[in-house]
């Protein structure tokens, strides 16, 4: 999920380099993990029972199928993958961070795992199950523009009030060039932060109140068509 959000922080050519080595990252590892998981003996009737029982109400992999949009292919292979990253069967917030750090082992991921972290974590219990993470992706990958760009808001939205202040703007931001480290050039001071803000609310806060609401974002993003926003 990092990488579009890479293309927000700069237009610049470098930074699309960085997106493409990214998207690059991310089929290998997705094409390593169905290697590895496809040898695994576990059959898929096995599967689907282990699965029904992963969910806060109990359900089959068909009601499965029909809350995600996943195939049962695919939720199969995404629960092979929790399972070999969180054998327990749940994540918390250090064990996102750590995730992160191997991918960004350059950068600083407290701060962005902190704040995806409570987002993924729906209802506040500490960790992360595998239901948390099939919802998560089910919208990323499988939702429409407005439920992707209700998700980002709500990424924004880390004090969860239903809008966006500059202070919240500035928090994500930071946490992502954080993340990210010396891979944005040129690394950026708080000044330029205070420009993207600016420009932020500049193009979105019409009504010119200091804050942003979710139907001023999505009208927003869908209206200039930010493309970089659905690179999921």
């Amino acid at each position: 999920m990092s990488w579009y959000h890479a293309a927000l922080l700069s237009g610049d050519r470098p930074s699309y380099r960085f997106i493409d080595s990214c998207k690059r990252f991310s089929r290998r590892l997705s094409t390593g993990i169905y290697r590895v998981v496809r040898r695994r003996p576990t059959s898929d009737a096995q599967l689907d029972v282990l699965l029904s029982r992963c969910f806060q109400h109990s359900r089959s992999i068909d009601e499965i199928v029909k809350c995600t949009r996943f195939t049962k292919a695919e939720i199969r292979l995404l629960y092979r993958s929790f399972k070999q990253l969180c054998p327990g069967g749940s994540v918390n917030e250090e064990r996102l961070r750590s995730i992160y750090i191997q991918f960004f082992p350059q950068g600083n991921a407290a701060r962005y795992a902190r704040y995806l972290f409570a987002i993924i974590d729906r209802n506040r219990k500490g960790t992360c199950t595998f239901d948390d993470y099939i919802f998560t992706l089910s919208i990323l990958c499988r939702g429409t523009i407005d439920e992707k760009l209700r998700w980002i808001f709500r990424f924004y939205d880390i004090h969860g009030e239903g809008i966006l202040t500059r202070d919240d703007l500035g928090e994500i931001i930071r946490s992502l060039y954080d993340l990210l480290g010396p891979s944005v050039q040129p690394v950026a001071d708080e000044r330029h932060i205070q420009r993207h803000i600016n420009e932020i609310f500049h193009g979105i806060d019409n009504m010119r109140n200091e804050q942003i609401t979710v139907e001023d974002f999505i009208n927003y993003c869908k209206r200039v068509r930010i493309k970089a926003f659905l690179m999921f």
